[in-house]
């Protein structure tokens, strides 16, 4: 199982965003059934406003 943990600035939210996808707060959780993969990773994602 790949599981992804990301940071997300400038968007919060609660609840499910898609069928593998769920946000809390900042943080927005994904995870896959990947055969023989084992992951954890983390992201920080952000936008830069426009000048």
């Amino acid at each position: 199982m790949v599981v992804d943990i990301e940071l997300t600035l400038n968007r919060f939210g609660f609840g499910k965003i898609a069928e593998n996808k769920f946000q809390l707060f900042c943080f927005r959780f994904s995870k896959w059934n990947i055969v023989n993969k084992h992951s954890i990773s983390f992201e920080i994602n952000w936008r830069a406003k426009d000048k």
